[in-house]
């Protein structure tokens, strides 16, 4: 029976859940994710270098998607760079979790950092896949932090499908 109140506590996270679609500029494949509503949506592609941001519906949820070449190591190579540049970042990091699938290896955190004196706090995750000689960084983060915004930043970065 302890299962059950930890599932009731998803419940309004996955109730809100609506089909995302991002659809990568010349590649035969699309990134699936199962997020809130978000209504401001940004693209651009450059060669085969992507980037694609989505935020907005008073959610809180802002997701980016960003892929370069990098070697072709799959996707613990992927995790390895992107992760030692977020790291790179003045921010301080907590909670830190490190778990894949067969999609994708992540992470999730705590961040906390003060920008133009001010303090934030947010719940982020990351996954980090290889396709087709690409690597892509799913960045997914939910300010400001509240009770709960661990859960709703996993529960994105696990609805992570790579359709093809």
């Amino acid at each position: 029976m302890k299962k059950l109140p930890a599932l009731l506590l998803l419940l309004p996270v996955l109730a809100q859940a609506d089909a995302l679609y991002i659809t990568v500029p010349g590649e035969a494949f699309s990134v699936k994710l199962d997020t809130p509503a978000l209504t401001r949506t940004q693209g651009q592609a450059e060669g085969r270098r992507f980037k694609y941001m989505a935020s907005g519906g008073g959610s809180g949820i802002t997701i980016s998607l960003f892929s370069e070449t990098v070697g072709g190591g799959g996707n613990d190579e992927c995790r390895s760079t992107y992760w030692k540049k977020t790291q790179d970042a003045p921010i301080q990091f907590s909670d830190v979790k490190l778990y894949g699938n067969d999609v994708a290896l992540f992470v999730s955190s705590l961040q906390e950092a003060t920008i133009q004196g001010n303090k934030m706090k947010a719940a982020d995750g990351h996954a980090y896949f290889a396709r087709n000689g690409l690597c892509f960084d799913l960045h997914v983060s939910h300010y400001p932090y509240q009770p709960g915004s661990e859960k709703r930043v996993e529960s994105v970065l696990q609805s992570l499908a790579v359709l093809q």
